[in-house]
């Protein structure tokens, strides 16, 4: 089909600013496929979700995944910067939650729509095991400083949703984002994983 590509990152950009603003009851075929204008060459109309992605929830999955691989990838480059965790893991951990943090409060829009997909029907059915696929050799990465008997997945998820919903607190302007909340919110975090880590990790 000529300009799918173009179309398909319309489809996917008017898809986050939608989500991000009003959820999915927001994300109507018609404001998909209106609300940024239609393309230079291309008359936009609702045919065109089901031509490119199959489903309006086929185009939901296909905007998450872009945002997790987004993240992803910011989170593996900030680990490569770090050289891994093997050494003064908790000021690492610091670094990395930094970096982490910076990129996450960077995009107000991403950032809502991926929480809401998350913890959307949609995720479960569509994106879970991707999304977890994208994310194990970082978790392999961090097993090694955990006990043996620690759920290590269930660690970190708990930690990735206290992240965003941080996160979500300073858009909606509950919390500041500044030099005092910062090192608040990865003490708590940290706390969530400290108990969990063997004696080597957490001794000074």
């Amino acid at each position: 089909m000529k300009y799918e590509a173009e179309i398909r990152e319309l489809l996917i950009k008017n898809a986050i600013r939608l989500i991000a603003e009003g959820g999915f009851e927001k994300a109507t075929t018609k404001e998909l496929t209106y609300c940024s204008g239609n393309l230079p060459n291309v008359k936009m109309n609702e045919v065109y979700i089901y031509r490119v992605f199959g489903s309006k929830e086929n185009l939901y999955a296909a905007v998450f995944a872009r945002l997790d691989d987004e993240l992803f990838y910011a989170f593996q480059n900030a680990v490569s910067a770090l050289g891994g965790f093997h050494e003064n893991t908790k000021e690492k951990l610091s670094e990395f939650f930094r970096a982490a943090w910076r990129f996450i409060l960077g995009n107000e829009d991403k950032c809502r729509c991926y929480v809401r997909y998350y913890y959307s029907i949609y995720f479960k059915g569509k994106s879970l095991e991707t999304h977890k696929q994208r994310f194990a050799d970082m978790i392999a990465e961090m097993t090694p400083l955990f006990k043996a008997e620690a759920d290590v997945v269930s660690i970190l998820h708990s930690v990735f949703t206290a992240l965003f919903d941080f996160s979500i607190r300073v858009y909606n302007g509950e919390l500041e984002d500044n030099d005092i909340n910062r090192p608040h919110i990865f003490n708590v975090l940290y706390c969530m994983m400290a108990t969990y880590f063997k004696e080597t990790v957490t001794a000074p």
